[in-house]
């Protein structure tokens, strides 16, 4: 194997272990298998008074943890505004 096609080959294994997500119109790429809860965490999003919606689908909090983003998926957040 020469060295072009063993940094090919390389570099489409490492490609496997990421996805690009979308999250409020932005893509970012992220480690595959990351939950939507670890996704908050990197990149610091506000969790108090507000709702997550992966694909236009809400998520509880209690399933945040447990819900595994796939490539393409589109993250929205919805934050609480006080009003009067």
């Amino acid at each position: 194997m020469t060295l072009s096609e063993q940094q090919t080959t390389q570099m489409t294994a490492a490609d496997l272990d990421v996805i690009t997500i979308v999250i409020n119109d932005q893509s970012h790429q992220v480690a595959s298998e990351s939950n939507l809860q670890q996704i908050i965490s990197q990149f610091a999003l506000p969790e108090m008074g507000c709702v997550f919606a992966i694909n236009n689908n809400v998520v509880p909090r209690s399933e945040w943890a447990s819900t595994v983003l796939s490539q393409g998926d589109s993250i929205s957040l919805f934050q609480a505004i006080a009003g009067g």
